[in-house]
């Protein structure tokens, strides 16, 4: 079996069928309100779609002869069950990762340094992840003036910060997608073997996957001070191993009340970018704006106008559509999105594809659906001057949200909280998730389902999307309009 990146799962599962009910959903506004929810059998929510009545719930289970316990008992199996084949996975892919990353081994020449030495910030992150990280991206010339700041990352992200940074410089491809299988020597990796920098900022997400591709460069780098977070969740659904680059000052991770005050949304990466930024600059004896909310902009992206005109369609006369993300396991099934698209006969909305991959998106695209294939920046364009953009826990969404168009995001519990919803103190109104409500209890599972195997989830993505009825999204569509 293989799963979404292409890679074989060496692990062999016997499958059985677990019965549970099936939940309904909630969607909520920019303001993290409920837009419509209807009871269910065993959970019932508040207003808020984030407390349940424990009494209720206690009935129930009383009434229902014990199948709710063995139920119980069933998602228990299945989360051990998914922990251990997750934990194997992870091993077995980051094996992989570790040999090829040796042909990312740079030597390390000493050689006298020009002054001011650079700031070498290294994101493993994606679109998503880096479009979160440009609130303090903006700043770091500021604060390390008059150090340049230098920026090793995925080449696809480069729209995103170069309006930022004095040099970037991308991952060896096809590295740039994957972990790390790069044919020849990377010349950004040449780039940086022979200087030392001021310091060294790996991004919140280099503990996952990124420490196995990059330690042996990471730990070649030479700076005053080298840092690394120790990660945004620290549980084994998630990267159950972190082999953190040998002299690398590993800041802890944020914990809720530490700055992030009475926030709907904790653990959001926005608070743990905030948080680790802060400990980074103290460290290096860095002054920062007090208290400040580093919200996420994008505003170089200027008028999508003319991209509009070049494909014939009308600015603001239009529905952005992203009907397929990288990661399958949070697609929005494509009958889904079909229904959904059929409730508004009146509107045209415009699927979006990156080059290379429309071919793809266009077996998932109903009829009387546009499709336009063009490169990031031109993607940006088209999102600014849409009406309303629909898409998943994704880049674009985050890209749509901070420029400030009408989203709406629908979201797997699986990731709830940490990308989607953002906080309520960063102001982005635009922004309404809908997500099913009766998994709030196992928000964050990192896709290590309680409610069925693994080979599911990697096979017919999260359950919690999947089974999330279209009328949801309409209602939220209808709502954003």
């Amino acid at each position: 079996m293989t799963t979404g990146t292409g890679q074989w799962f060496p692990l062999s599962l016997h499958i059985c069928r677990v019965r549970f009910q099936r939940p309904t959903p909630t969607c909520r506004d920019g303001r993290n309100n409920v837009i419509s929810g209807h009871p269910v059998k065993y959970i019932y929510t508040k207003g808020d779609g984030a407390s349940f009545n424990k009494t209720a719930v206690r009935t129930e289970v009383d009434s229902m002869s014990g199948e709710p316990r063995r139920a119980r008992r069933r998602q228990v199996m299945w989360k051990t069950i998914n922990n251990i084949a997750y934990r194997l996975y992870f091993a077995y892919r980051n094996r992989i990762s570790r040999r090829e990353n040796r042909r990312w081994t740079v030597r390390v020449a000493r050689s006298p340094d020009p002054e001011p030495r650079p700031v070498l910030y290294v994101a493993w992150g994606r679109i998503g992840d880096v479009v979160l990280a440009t609130g303090h991206l903006k700043r770091m010339r500021r604060w390390f003036h008059p150090s340049p700041v230098w920026f090793l990352g995925r080449s696809r992200v480069r729209p995103l910060v170069e309006p930022h940074v004095d040099a970037f410089l991308p991952f060896p491809e096809p590295a740039a997608h994957l972990t790390g299988s790069g044919v020849n020597p990377a010349a950004s990796l040449e780039g940086i073997a022979d200087r030392s920098f001021r310091c060294v900022i790996a991004d919140i997400h280099t503990f996952y996957g990124g420490l196995f591709a990059l330690d042996a460069v990471l730990a070649a780098v030479r700076a005053d001070h080298r840092f690394v977070y120790e990660g945004y969740h620290l549980g084994e659904d998630l990267a159950p191993e972190r082999p953190y680059p040998a002299g690398f000052e590993v800041v802890p991770k944020f914990e809720d009340g530490d700055g992030g005050g009475k926030d709907s949304a904790p653990g959001h990466l926005l608070h743990h970018n905030g948080h680790y930024i802060r400990r980074v600059l103290e460290h290096c004896g860095v002054e920062s704006d007090d208290g400040e909310a580093w919200r996420p902009e994008l505003d170089h992206v200027g008028s999508g106008a003319d991209a509009c005109h070049r494909f014939g369609i009308e600015p603001g006369e239009y529905v952005a559509w992203q009907p397929r993300s990288d990661n399958r396991r949070k697609d929005y099934p494509t009958a889904r999105w079909a229904e959904t698209i059929r409730a508004f006969p009146e509107l045209q909305f415009v699927a979006l594809a990156e080059p290379g991959r429309a071919d793809e998106v266009n077996r998932t695209v109903p009829p009387g659906v546009r499709l336009i294939e063009t490169s990031l920046t031109g993607v940006m364009k088209l999102i600014r001057e849409a009406r309303l953009f629909v898409g998943l826990d994704s880049g674009l969404s985050h890209i749509s949200t901070v420029m400030g168009t009408p989203t709406v995001c629908v979201c797997p519990d699986s990731h709830l909280g940490y990308f989607f919803p953002y906080p309520e103190s960063y102001g982005f109104r635009n922004l309404h998730t809908v997500s099913h409500s009766d998994y709030l209890p196992c928000r964050g599972c990192f896709m290590t389902c309680r409610h069925e195997p693994l080979t599911s989830t990697i096979t017919r993505g999260a359950l919690c999307l999947r089974t999330l009825p279209s009328r949801l999204v309409i209602e939220a569509i209808r709502y954003a309009l």
